[in-house]
């Protein structure tokens, strides 16, 4: 009889978990709070809507905000791979990209794409809250300064930067891999879970999309702090002939963040970038 009691409670359980459908108005978290989407204005050029520019500070404080952006996929210059490790446990951690535009007139603009749990107001996130379809998917494109200012100095988090060693052509298509699932999930959400569909799988799935088979299946998927080293495996990270150790030694950016927090998006792109390879040319 406790056995029928105990199915009977799961299925139920079961039923309420999978009978939620996702949706786009829900009341977001203000930081959550507007969903990215692309206007395509020719074969390479894009205006992004709802572009996060938050400027974080020590203890949170910000300067909120949103704008737009004109984005040319053929300018596209350099791509960079952050990771965050969990402050409780670095096996797991929080990814995403930068993407670098120059098109030589104007300074280079960089802009971030994260992968997030889309929170409601009142909500705080956890695993297993994740991987039960209580958060939505979203592709939170923002300045750069947005949010490593939010990891690097608000929450004072380590924070490693790998540039990408790709050529231009297939930055640009994967560029426009990106658009296409961000306009996707602007039409159609989707939840966001832990384990098969998380800040580091869902770019992963991105680079599948774009060139088949690159990224292999591997436990970095859900054990994301992990993955760089994977991608530093597979020959994706510049500098892949040094050890994975000796490079991440290399990589934490952290205080060079706090160090061009007051700069102007743009230029703190530019001078942590800079300061970022003198430092790397001393390590020579």
């Amino acid at each position: 009889m406790i056995n029928l009691v105990l199915l009977a409670a799961i299925l139920i359980f079961a039923s309420a978990i999978l009978s939620k459908k996702p949706r786009n108005d829900r009341n977001w978290k203000e930081p959550l709070a507007l969903a990215a989407s692309f206007k395509p204005l020719s074969a390479d050029r894009y205006k992004l809507h709802n572009l996060r520019t938050y400027e974080f500070g020590p203890g949170d404080t910000r300067a909120p905000g949103w704008g737009e952006a004109e984005l040319d996929a053929g300018s596209l210059t350099e791509m960079w791979f952050f990771v965050e490790p969990f402050p409780a446990n670095a096996l797991f951690a929080h990814s995403f990209l930068t993407f670098v535009f120059n098109d030589g007139d104007n300074a280079p603009q960089a802009v971030s794409v994260s992968i997030e749990a889309r929170m409601e107001k009142g909500e705080s996130y956890s695993p297993i809250k994740g991987a039960l379809r209580t958060y939505e998917l979203l592709y939170v494109w923002s300045t750069e300064k947005d949010i490593l200012t939010r990891i690097g100095v608000s929450l004072d988090h380590t924070l490693y930067a790998y540039k990408i060693d790709l050529e231009p052509d297939q930055m640009r298509q994967l560029f426009q891999y990106f658009v296409r699932r961000t306009n996707d999930l602007h039409k159609q959400p989707r939840f966001y879970n832990t384990l098969h569909s998380n800040c580091t799988n869902e770019l992963a799935k991105a680079v599948n999309e774009a060139f088949p088979n690159a990224l292999p299946w591997h436990r970095s998927w859900v054990m994301t702090g992990r993955s760089a080293a994977w991608l530093h495996r597979l020959g994706f990270i510049e500098g892949a002939e040094q050890t994975f150790s000796n490079l991440t030694k290399q990589s934490d950016i952290r205080s060079l963040v706090k160090a061009h927090a007051d700069a102007p998006p743009t230029l703190f792109s530019q001078s942590w970038r800079r300061s970022f390879q003198r430092a790397d040319l001393k390590e020579e």
